[in-house]
């Protein structure tokens, strides 16, 4: 007899995700070339605990309770730790575009628990937001891959950076890495350059990992390009983006005359909070002069709330617009900051912390941490949306930084032999009721 949605989903636990985790970092080859004292699924596994229990800094691997000992044998498997330095040496040489793997294998999980379905609109489409983001800065340390950026002063700041695609829902709280790329030094000088480059590569990766599932793609003004959403087409996906009159002025030109000739369409209408919608659109729009065959349907929103305040938003679509679907397309097109919002300011701000930099190496020590801490992330948000009993220790604890303290702490001073039994005793730490 098939299980439902309901029963899979109850079935997912931490130590099968773990589990999941480890197979497949299992499989990276490993650059060592000779015998050594570490076996590669210790420095692996001890890169992913230092994640997942939020620590500080690597330096917390030398710093080890007996109990933290016991615990990372009995729940990562972990048979020996090495220092932070060998760990740093060993994963600088390990190219992590491999790491990549997990994200469609998690998708797969979401798909069997019923998630996806969840997360799919109306039209079976799902939401994947694009952004980049940054995740390491200085104007000392740097390699031969990072960015640069010169100064007035003549000072040069180096950095790394990344594109991160992500599922998101405009009504559904967890956000699912799907991708990521990093943005090479190669890619240009300029920003809207390298990330359009990075771009283009994450599309190629997604079209081979991804090409049975309908996909719609929002992202920000930078993408508003030609090549760009020709390539989305291409792939028989979709695309909601972002466009500003500065850089798309003949759009906005053209708009504005066919809304003078009385040829875009005008809706409104006011919610129940007071708040006034306004949408103009229009089909069938060429995107610019250079990409006239880019033909594109234009939305422009203008939220004005009960106290007066206007905000004002702008998309191209290859959606077909009409009255029927302007307020879905609005909402879809704003959910793109959830990227920005439930993503990276969680990674920032929610214990990850994601802005220290755990090594830079000298080849690809920066790009492996910043991937490693999106696969820990990518964990806790499926442990999250299928775990009732975590959401239930989520809401007494308050925050999930006092969460992630706690956690940390007990262990730090209690043996256990499988998260289960861990997530057990922290909802008795918080009394909360086992069911």
């Amino acid at each position: 007899m098939r299980k439902r949605y309901d029963q899979i989903r109850s079935e997912v636990n931490l130590d099968q995700l773990i589990d999941l985790v480890r197979g497949k970092l299992l499989e990276l080859p490993d650059p060592r070339s000779r015998s050594v004292d570490y076996t590669f699924h210790d420095l692996v596994m001890s890169a992913f605990a230092v994640y997942h229990f939020k620590y500080p800094s690597l330096n917390r691997l030398e710093e080890q309770t007996t109990a933290e000992r016991e615990n990372l044998h009995q729940l990562f498997k972990i048979g020996k730790l090495c220092s932070d330095a060998h760990l740093r040496s060993c994963v600088d040489q390990v190219d992590p575009s491999d790491l990549r793997e997990l994200y469609p294998s998690c998708f797969q999980l979401l798909k069997r628990s019923g998630v996806l379905r969840e997360y799919a609109l109306a039209d079976k489409q799902l939401i994947c937001s694009v952004d980049g983001v940054e995740h390491f800065s200085s104007q000392k340390v740097h390699c031969p891959h990072c960015q640069e950026r010169h100064h007035r002063n003549g000072q040069i700041t180096y950095s790394h950076s990344m594109l991160c695609a992500a599922l998101v829902h405009p009504d559904q709280r967890e956000v699912f890495i799907m991708g990521s790329e990093p943005i090479k030094k190669q890619d240009g000088s300029q920003k809207n350059d390298c990330e359009r480059n990075a771009a283009h590569r994450l599309l190629d990766w997604m079209s081979d990992h991804y090409k049975d599932y309908n996909l719609l793609f929002v992202e920000d003004a930078l993408y508003a390009n030609g090549p760009h959403l020709r390539r989305i087409r291409e792939l028989n996906w979709n695309f909601i983006v972002n466009i500003k009159p500065g850089s798309h002025e003949l759009l906005f030109k053209l708009f504005d005359t066919r809304k003078a000739q009385g040829s875009v369409r005008f809706c409104q209408w006011m919610d129940k909070q007071g708040t006034t919608h306004r949408f103009w659109y229009d089909n069938d729009l060429p995107l610019n002069e250079a990409c006239a065959d880019v033909r594109v349907n234009v939305l422009m929103y203008e939220e004005e709330l009960k106290n007066g305040s206007i905000q004002r938003f702008s998309w191209a679509t290859s959606i077909p617009l009409s009255r029927r679907n302007v307020e879905q397309i609005m909402r879809q097109g704003r959910s793109r900051w959830k990227i920005e919002n439930e993503t990276f300011n969680t990674l920032k701000n929610q214990g990850y912390n994601f802005e220290h930099n755990f090594g830079h190496g000298s080849n690809h020590l920066a790009t492996f941490m910043a991937y490693m801490m999106l696969l820990a992330f990518l964990v806790d948000q499926i442990f999250q949306r299928c775990n009732q009993l975590f959401n239930r220790i989520w809401k007494a604890a308050k925050t999930k930084v006092k969460m992630w303290e706690i956690t940390r702490s007990l262990f730090m001073v209690r043996v256990v032999y499988s998260f289960k039994e861990f997530y057990i005793i922290l909802a008795q730490q918080f009394s909360v009721q086992l069911e």
